[in-house]
């Protein structure tokens, strides 16, 4: 939450909850800090940022660009983590949707996109 006024006489504090892809990076703020850095991203209500875990990257909702939640690396790409974007295999490797790494199939093998597995030559 961030404090939109502050107690007096006549009234009590108010505070207001961050969107989703913003936080309050706790203590007493007057606003909400966007979840912008390498892998950033924030549910409603948070408190922090938090970081796309490896094999996801934050999704971005909306024309605004906040980073709302994480979606899932797609096949044949990979992150570590903490990255905004996944990251394609280089020629000759591969992944499962969701990976941390690309593989490369051993001499004498090559990739069968169909059944998603090396096969021998």
């Amino acid at each position: 939450e961030y404090q939109i006024a502050e107690c007096t006489a006549d009234t009590e504090t108010r505070c207001v909850d961050c969107v989703a892809g913003k936080a309050s990076m706790g203590g007493a703020v007057s606003e909400c800090t966007s979840c912008d850095g390498p892998g950033e991203y924030s549910e409603a209500k948070a408190s922090v940022c938090k970081i796309a875990p490896a094999g996801y990257k934050p999704k971005v909702t909306g024309d605004n660009g906040l980073k709302t939640g994480t979606e899932i690396c797609p096949k044949n790409t990979f992150s570590i983590g903490a990255a905004d974007d996944c990251t394609n295999c280089a020629d000759g490797g591969h992944s499962n949707p969701g990976e941390s790494s690309c593989e490369k199939c051993s001499t004498g093998k090559y990739f069968q996109e169909e059944e998603n597995k090396c096969t021998l030559c």
